[in-house]
């Protein structure tokens, strides 16, 4: 019985050990993870600010032309 009561106190200690290893590596994770977050919303904001300006472009060209063609279907007489 002795044994089996050692056995298991070694077991419950090794899992502590265990955990508290997994919980460090997890807290270096996290800790990693967020110090980065600057950066990711930088680049973010970088590359939505990039493409606002593609699509402002893309609409200045092409406005004209999609006015036309409404006053042309708007003014057309079908019978």
């Amino acid at each position: 019985m002795t044994k089996l009561k050692e056995a298991k106190e070694e077991a419950e200690r090794e899992i502590a050990e265990f955990r508290a290893q997994m919980d460090v590596a997890f807290q270096r994770k996290v800790a990693e993870s967020s110090g980065d977050s600057g950066a990711n919303v930088k680049r973010l904001e970088q590359e939505t600010e990039g493409k606002i300006h593609h699509l402002k472009t893309e609409a200045t060209g092409i406005s004209h032309s999609v006015v036309q063609m409404l006053l042309r279907q708007v003014t057309t007489v079908k019978n």
